[in-house]
């Protein structure tokens, strides 16, 4: 059956079963949860959406739920929390039975507090659930328009394998049997952390035993709380399943991370499109940031297309860095990398394009140690003529082997392949005769010859 839309307010109750919001069947206007007091608890799994059951119903009914709103004021979760549907699709051999497409257009979860009482058991899929086992894989069986989730309090478990808060969909193939589980999709995934305490964030779904969870593009925002791990992409089971995440961008402006950031995903093949982290703001920063996924680490050969960049940053880095195709400073950051720092990157960018003038004689980089630096290319990015013949300070660092390229106003010079003190030469431009240079200990673009 189906009903307009469900308005749920839940104040001092105990939910001693699994909860669906949206019911059994289809709700063709929108959901509106909330949840206002401490004192509520949910003792079992709590759905936000409608759910399927193959099992009960013709293998060729489907369901839908229009936009799913939900704020969680309060409240302890014994079980996992899914801001979404349950699709129990069953077995799929064909499109007829496929009893596709479940659908949820688009998901907004708030929540302001609560408690995951068993810590790392218990997880938020911002996307719902999906299991079953799709022969062929045909299409995706549950799908859902988008995500838009903020959290900004409460305790929401510690780190533990792939457990954690996920910005998609579960999905699992409930007969084990290899590649052939279901296929869940969810559109374009923000996810903004403001507070709270986390084991592992990831931007993307999670998948076991052969099934495939899949989302778009992921906006993963951390500007407070404490958090264990950051992943822009998803995460399966040793059992085996697949997720795939479009392009990540993960902004950093505050919070506490006490282990690491992935640009990608967890494990092998949990893959990503482009992706890059971004750090901004005035927090001090001591954790490892990797360009690649956990497990892959060093040796994913797949860098081309993530970036490490500080925009307006003016604090101070003290973890590990590895695995990023670049390093890029914007004109309105002023960083220090601690002594602690371990940079395993060989590609720097400067670009003064946007550097404003009380930030002259201030450089971008201050790293006097070099730690960790084997040479390499530092890519140098003036507004104009003007701008370059400045005297700017780029970087308290000689970038001790590198070379020197030189860029004007977003675009390449004929002066490359630059060696540290070095002039150019043979260009017929007005900068014939400067270069990269050491100035008492700051590196300058300046007149040599």
């Amino acid at each position: 059956g189906s009903v307009g839309g469900v308005n749920l307010y839940v104040t001092d109750a105990i939910l001693s079963g699994v909860a669906y919001a949206g019911g059994f069947g289809t709700v063709t206007n929108d959901v509106n949860i909330q949840i206002n007091t401490a004192t509520t608890e949910f003792k079992k799994d709590f759905y936000m959406g409608a759910l399927y059951n193959a099992g009960k119903v013709a293998a060729s009914t489907t369901t839908s739920v229009g936009d799913i709103s939900v704020i969680l004021n309060h409240g302890t979760y014994d079980g996992n929390v899914y801001g979404a549907s349950a699709v129990k699709a069953g077995t799929i051999t064909t499109v007829e039975n496929q009893a596709a497409l479940h659908t949820v257009e688009n998901v907004t979860l708030t929540i302001n507090n609560g408690t995951a009482t068993k810590g790392y058991q218990a997880c938020v899929f911002a996307g719902g659930y999906a299991t079953g086992h799709d022969t062929a894989k045909l299409a995706p069986v549950y799908t859902v328009g988008s995500v838009t989730a903020t959290i900004a309090d409460g305790d929401w478990g510690k780190a533990s394998g792939g457990r954690g808060v996920f910005g998609g969909a579960m999905a699992s193939d409930n007969t084990a049997a290899g590649d052939a589980g279901v296929w869940a999709q969810v559109g374009d995934v923000d996810l903004t952390i403001t507070g709270g305490t986390f084991g592992n964030v990831f931007g993307g779904g999670w998948a076991q035993k052969g099934a495939k969870s899949e989302v778009g593009d992921v906006n993963l925002t951390i500007a407070g709380g404490t958090i264990t791990n950051v992943f822009g992409g998803g995460s399966h089971s040793t059992s085996g399943g697949t997720t795939a995440a479009g392009d990540i961008t993960i902004t950093v402006s505050g919070g506490t991370i006490t282990g690491d950031i992935y640009a990608r995903g967890q494990l092998d093949g949990d893959t990503t499109g482009a992706a890059n982290v971004i750090f901004t703001g005035a927090k001090n920063f001591d954790c490892g940031v990797y360009g690649y996924s956990y497990v892959s680490g060093a040796t994913d050969p797949d860098n081309d297309d993530v970036t490490l960049s500080f925009s307006s940053y003016k604090g101070t880095f003290g973890g590990k860095v590895g695995g990023f195709n670049s390093i890029a400073l914007d004109g309105a950051t002023t960083m220090t990398l601690a002594a602690a720092a371990e940079i395993a990157n060989t590609a720097w960018t400067f670009d003064l394009e946007g550097r404003s003038d009380w930030l002259d004689g201030t450089s971008l980089l201050t790293w006097t140690a070099e730690a960790g630096f084997t040479g390499g290319k530092v890519t140098v990015n003036f507004a104009d003529e003007a701008q370059a013949k400045a005297g700017w300070s780029i970087a308290d660092a000689a970038f001790t082997g590198a070379t020197f390229d030189l860029w004007i106003g977003g675009a390449a010079t004929a002066a490359v392949d630059l060696a540290l003190g070095a002039a150019i030469t043979g260009t017929g431009t007005v900068y014939d005769g400067w270069g990269f240079a050491m100035e008492d200990t700051t590196l300058k673009f300046k007149q040599l010859a």
